[in-house]
């Protein structure tokens, strides 16, 4: 006969079998004999974090980097509410979180009784599918139901578009009872690999339609690093129909792509007639792309025609002007684009464009002072090649959006929800999995908000924290209205007084501060030569940091 237990052995078994290798756990009571199985199971790294929030983001940077599943295990109760936000990110980056849930069984759930909620489907939206086990395992047939239910919870994760899931465990007292040490040999159920692709026919009219635009523009969104997209994307942009537009986050750089979207249609916006900017196909690819005025320029005109390619999320229809949702993958759609048959002089206006903007740009940034834009554009210069540049929201991702993108390093953020809840704990996952050099370029409010990242014994010497610290959320100051938020400004940029020295002191991560704008290179070098884990802290103004910001963009427009 089954042991009650023989269901939850085979939990962390099914998952090795099906590529699970990472496993982060928040201690707890009611998840002990998950803790049991899990850390039982030799083929699984099993990684202890004790904030939850900060758990659940340090599982979403390990997967990021790896683009391989990854398991999360909590205890019952706010534990599982605590996961939420780094979950709902996890949906909107389309990335495989295994997130197993210890719950009260059915009869003591609204019982009064302690840490119990409502667990089963608790993340709702922002999930694939939810999943709940059977209480006990001790007939057969609640063995196999477990057993497929956990199989079918992580081939439901992998299989397109990928995604978060929930396993909620209800579990009976006793709770800390061994685990059965024979394993049950569980059946494992997966999906095989297909491709996605066009009819002949489909992609025959595609052809077609190409060839009778003579202005295409091409928008690449959030999107891994990819070897093979890159090198198609440098390709269309060398045709004199096809303008490529890139951000960094994108991962798409090289001669004639443009990355500095955001500079460039801010001074196209200002211009009178735009009518030679205007496309008439445009073709998206990948996720949301941060550049308000593309926004802006691309909603104010109705374009004939839009393809939106390897969208995980179909009928995003951000510029009003979709037409075709096109499955498969983009190097297989435009790979197969009849070139060098159209004569046009687009790429050629928007080069020249470009160019004044380029000029215009290099002209305000040497000249600005200690401020988050001296900063970027120094970090952004000493980089070293083959590092991660992990960038915390608000003003962090926009400051580096103004400077061309490098090739050689790799941009992430995220933007999935765009929030800054856990941008560091996310960035020290994604170092502790890539092992490679990282960097996170944080506000202050970002940092603090996270600080709890650096709680847990897994901050490799690989991460370097870049704190540009303008004493608030500086962000506020660029898009809102001066005079409206005069009288409340406190509940926009909430200036503090929290020590960052002390937080480094701590948590027991290097620290080093700078507060001169001569200073700016040397602390930066000082930063990626340090071979421990450290913290920059660099004080910078935030009316500085505004006058610049709006100073850049003015110099920019005609």
């Amino acid at each position: 006969m089954n042991h009650f237990r023989q269901g939850i052995k085979n939990i962390p078994e099914i998952c090795a079998r099906l590529g699970v290798t990472k496993v982060v756990i928040a201690p707890g009571s009611r998840n002990a004999p998950l803790i049991f199985a899990f850390t039982a199971q030799p083929e699984l790294d099993c990684l202890s974090i004790t904030d939850e929030r900060s758990a659940a983001y340090f599982a979403l940077g390990m997967a990021q980097q790896s683009g391989e599943p990854v398991v999360l295990v909590c205890t019952s109760g706010t534990a599982v509410l605590n996961f939420a936000p780094a979950i709902a990110e996890a949906y909107y980056q389309n990335i495989p979180l295994l997130i197993f849930t210890a719950d009260r069984p059915a009869e003591l759930i609204d019982q009064a009784d302690g840490q119990t909620l409502r667990q089963n489907n608790i993340y709702g939206n922002y999930i694939k599918a939810s999943f709940n086990l059977p209480v006990e395992t001790v007939l057969d047939t609640d063995l196999q139901f477990c057993d497929r239910q956990v199989s079918q919870a992580i081939d439901t994760s992998l299989t397109y578009p990928r995604g978060p899931v929930q396993i909620n465990i209800p579990l009976r007292e006793p709770i800390y009872t061994a685990i059965p040490e024979n394993h049950s040999h569980p059946k494992i159920i997966k999906t095989l690999k297909s491709e996605l692709g066009l009819s002949e026919e489909s992609l025959y009219t595609l052809q077609q339609n190409w060839l009778q635009y003579k202005r295409k523009l091409i928008v690449f969104g959030i999107f891994p690093k990819s070897e093979a997209l890159n090198k198609l994307a440098q390709k269309l942009a060398q045709e004199p129909d096809v303008v490529v537009l890139a951000e960094n986050l994108s991962n798409i750089s090289g001669e004639n792509i443009i990355t500095q979207p955001e500079s460039l249609f801010s001074r196209i916006n200002s211009k009178k007639d735009t009518t030679d900017f205007i496309p008439d196909l445009l073709i998206t690819i990948g996720h949301s792309i941060i550049c308000k005025q593309l926004k802006i320029f691309l909603r104010a005109h109705k374009l004939a025609e839009q393809w939106q390619i390897e969208s995980a999320i179909p009928y995003v229809d951000t510029y009003k002007s979709l037409t075709a949702i096109i499955p498969g993958y983009a190097t297989a759609v435009l790979g197969k684009m009849p070139l060098e048959q159209t004569k046009s002089d687009f790429s050629e206006t928007y080069s020249i464009e470009m160019e004044h903007v380029k000029h215009l740009h290099n002209e305000f940034v040497n000249n600005a002072p200690i401020s988050d834009m001296a900063v970027t554009s120094e970090l952004l210069k000493q980089i070293p090649a083959e590092t991660t540049l992990h960038l915390a929201n608000s003003t962090s991702v926009r400051w580096t959006q103004l400077f061309p993108a490098r090739p050689e390093i790799t941009y992430k953020c995220n933007r999935g929800t765009s929030g800054i809840d856990g941008s560091l704990s996310t960035a020290a996952g994604y170092a502790y999995s890539s092992n490679q050099p990282t960097v996170f370029l944080t506000g202050d409010l970002s940092f603090i908000y996270d600080s709890n990242g650096l709680w847990n014994n897994y901050i490799g010497d690989n991460l370097k924290i870049v704190v540009m610290n303008n004493n608030g959320g500086n962000i506020f100051r660029f898009i809102g209205d001066k005079n409206l938020m005069a009288g409340s400004l406190d509940f926009f940029t909430t200036p503090h007084q929290v020590k960052i020295k002390s937080l480094a002191e701590a948590y027991g991560v290097n620290y080093l501060s700078c507060d001169k704008t001569e200073n700016i290179k040397k602390s930066i070098t000082e930063l990626l030569d340090s071979p421990k884990a450290t913290i920059l802290e660099i004080f910078t103004e935030s009316e500085l940091n505004t006058a610049n910001y709006n100073g850049y963009f003015k110099n920019i427009r005609l």
